[in-house]
């Protein structure tokens, strides 16, 4: 399929986009006329940078009367916006983000389909992703307030989190390294959690007891400690595949899983000894293996680049993504997560029908409606038609 700037449908969508923002509202981030925008067409998403607007209006009003299909504003607050380069700007501290697209996976759907189509399936677990960070390290382990954090659908395949603490704004790029390191796992010490014992106080004897067994972190400990305990358990109660996932061979998996109670109960105790038939070398070895693992789940969602540059131009929330025609949908609140259903509140034009000439080969689910796949002409939806013709899927013919 062409480009959108190549052929008629693009005028279209122009109309369509320009008409969404001459009554759009919550366009306008915290002190904007501290930020700084950046702004693309259909091929590039920031073509222009350097830009700033008072207020909303005014910025609703270029937005329209350019039909922008891409806008992007910055994490940080400068003295002089629009100053180049960027040392004159003036920088006044910058809200730390993290960007979360769920092409960083490797998920079974995606070897159907690919990383180029995005399916109901990857959207819930980059939403997972997601909830995880907030609420398993941003509020757990930092102590951020939910209140702190805005979240917003990117638009497109993930989401975008922004922690607004005053005491993160002046971080700079080496300090935000570290807390995506952390984050991610990068040098996690396998000793740091799990330790093998020799000599055990034997309660009925009174003695010291030669026994060999390992002792770990419990579910109810912070920051990494904690959370390898917890994935555990959830593995192990999702059953010997899940386990098998996390380089545990089969046959040790089936025996653990046979043992979840008994283990689970252990965990708790911060016991990691699991009994006959797995041996303290095996037992540390599968440890070891674990928290790897662990660490790389962790990490392959967050776009670290984002995360560490103080700088970097993000998409502005509530704004229209140019490559889906769907809204960059913020949150009321983190918890909304749980509920949120980007296919179906990001949808910016639910009016009208539109003909188009499709060619798709996977089922898409918009609205809580099944389309596709289809081959040829069809009337479908307009936010449907808009969605497929954006991502290159489809030609409009015309509006209905």
């Amino acid at each position: 399929m062409s480009s959108p700037n190549a052929d008629n449908g693009a005028g279209l969508v122009n109309g369509l986009i320009s008409g969404f923002y001459k009554t759009a509202t919550g366009l306008a981030p915290d002190r904007i006329a501290e930020r700084e925008f950046g702004v693309g067409n259909f091929d590039v998403k920031i073509s222009q940078r350097h830009m700033s607007f008072r207020n909303e209006h005014d910025l609703r009003g270029y937005l329209s009367a350019n039909a922008i299909p891409y806008v992007s504003s910055s994490s940080a607050y400068y003295k002089f916006p629009t100053g180049r380069p960027m040392e004159r700007k003036g920088w006044m501290g910058s809200e730390l983000v993290f960007d979360l697209d769920v092409t960083d996976m490797d998920l079974p759907c995606q070897i159907k389909h690919g990383k180029s189509w995005v399916c109901s399936v990857c959207l819930e677990e980059i939403k997972k992703e997601t909830i995880k960070l907030v609420y398993d390290f941003l509020v757990a382990d930092f102590g951020f307030s939910e209140k702190e954090i805005d979240v917003n659908f990117s638009g497109n395949r993930g989401y975008h989190v922004h922690v607004k603490n005053k005491d993160v704004l002046m971080l700079d790029a080496a300090a935000r390294k570290q807390v995506t390191e952390y984050i991610s796992g990068v040098g996690i010490d396998f000793d740091k959690f799990f330790m093998q014992t020799s000599n055990i106080w034997d309660k009925e004897t009174y003695n010291m007891k030669k026994m060999k067994m390992v002792t770990g972190p419990n579910p109810k400990e912070k920051g990494w400690g904690g959370k390898i305990a917890r994935n555990f358990i959830s593995s192990l109660d999702a059953g010997p595949s899940a386990l098998e996932r996390m380089d545990i061979d089969a046959e040790t998996a089936k025996k653990l899983y046979r043992n979840k109670i008994l283990i689970e109960r252990g965990i708790g105790a911060g016991s990691w000894d699991f009994g006959r038939g797995i041996s303290v070398k095996k037992m540390v070895e599968m440890c070891r293996k674990m928290v790897q693992n662990q660490a790389i789940v962790q990490s392959d969602r967050i776009d670290r680049n984002v995360t560490n540059d103080p700088t970097h131009l993000l998409r502005l929330p509530n704004s229209i993504h140019g490559g889906t025609g769907l809204i960059a949908r913020k949150l009321a609140a983190p918890k909304e997560l749980y509920r949120f259903d980007p296919l179906s509140e990001g949808i910016a034009f639910r009016k009208g029908f539109v003909k188009i000439n499709a060619n798709t080969g996977y089922e898409l689910r918009m609205a809580g409606q099944k389309f596709g796949p289809y081959a040829g002409e069809i009337k479908v939806p307009t936010y449907v038609g808009v969605y497929l013709y954006l991502r290159g899927l489809a030609k409009i013919i015309n509006f209905i």
